[in-house]
């Protein structure tokens, strides 16, 4: 999370707050300000230490992790938490401490009996939802603009990406009508040599036209890592193990343009696919609600598995801006295995 203006717009308003608990003390209730300094001004100190922890467990915990994912009831059951939590750590700082020093209950009472505890009870659950409702508001606000900054710059690379692919095309149409050519010449003398231009027709064309959209439908992402992988088994002819199995019902779905493909690559180009007793095995799962990616190989020691990281990097920020904390990607290298792990929603 980013400290700087997000940190003192923070700091600023609970200074802001407290400085009015301050004055409606001293002016609202009647107590002067020498009374206030003797009296009031521990008390005041506790509440401000109390809902600073408060402050900061629903800024920076509950918000981003149960209303952001719209998981209502639990940040319920946090709230209730956080009102329990303000009342014991503000009971431990006046009833113990501060008594200690001033010997003073607060409310002014002589004991500590069930009047006091309700009160205590009460004032903790306002303040809780005073200061939960003010700093998730302030963090919502934040993130939503931290969302926006995200589309505009994944827009901005996005069409940096289209530009830089439509500069390096030397006459695109001129490469499919000339790669038609060749298949309707080959189709009756050599069909398989003709099918194969056909897939890398449809490669070319996927990678060139269709995948300018943002989403695509699950259908054509995996007919295009069929294609794929196509050529790799053409290039390895008897010696390319790699298991490629897709495991429910694929029907409408939509997911991100060239997601897929950065798994299969990752595969293909930086893990041993040559050796059957070491098969790599990709696979994917579709639900009613989500899809899952499962990548499995031995790694090719003669090369750096990573590109610097970059792929990597690019899929997880288009996965944030998408899906913001709703996917699941995670990747282990153990040893001389790697596994990779994608799942995001289907809706």
């Amino acid at each position: 999370m980013k400290i700087s203006k997000e940190f003192v717009f923070n700091v600023s308003i609970i200074i802001i707050l407290w400085s009015l608990e301050i004055l409606d003390s001293i002016i609202l209730k009647n107590i002067s300000f020498s009374e206030y300094r003797l009296s009031i001004s521990l008390f005041t100190i506790t509440i401000l230490i109390s809902s600073l922890l408060i402050y900061y467990l629903n800024y920076v915990v509950f918000i981003p992790k149960f209303i952001i994912r719209k998981e209502y009831l639990k940040y319920i059951l946090s709230f209730i938490a956080m009102s329990f939590l303000f009342a014991a750590v503000r009971f431990f700082l006046e009833e113990i401490v501060v008594f200690g020093i001033t010997g003073n209950h607060n409310y002014f009472y002589d004991k500590i009996d069930l009047n006091f505890i309700k009160n205590y009870l009460f004032d903790s659950f306002y303040y809780t939802l005073l200061i939960c409702l003010l700093s998730g508001v302030l963090s919502l606000i934040f993130r939503y603009k931290e969302s926006r900054e995200k589309v505009h710059q994944l827009e901005l690379e996005k069409k940096q990406s289209q530009l830089s692919v439509l500069k390096s095309q030397i006459s695109p149409h001129f490469l499919f009508n000339t790669l038609n050519n060749f298949y309707v010449e080959l189709i009756d003398e050599k069909p398989e040599t003709a099918s194969d231009i056909l897939k890398l027709s449809n490669l070319l064309r996927y990678v060139t036209y269709d995948s300018l959209d943002d989403f695509l439908p699950l259908e054509k992402e995996l007919n295009f890592i069929k294609d794929y992988l196509h050529f790799y088994k053409r290039r390895y002819e008897d010696n390319l193990y790699v298991q490629f199995n897709i495991n429910g019902k694929v029907e409408n779905q939509k997911i991100p343009a060239l997601i897929l493909i950065h798994f299969v690559e990752n595969v293909c180009k930086h893990g041993i696919i040559n050796d059957k007793n070491r098969p790599a095995k990709i696979g994917v799962n579709v639900s009613d609600d989500s899809l899952e990616v499962i990548t499995e190989n031995f790694i090719n020691t003669s090369d750096k598995y990573t590109e610097g990281g970059m792929g990597a990097d690019n899929i997880k920020k288009r996965l944030d801006v998408i899906f913001k904390s709703s996917y699941e990607l995670t990747n282990l290298e153990h040893d001389t295995m790697f596994k990779s792990y994608l799942k995001i929603p289907l809706n």
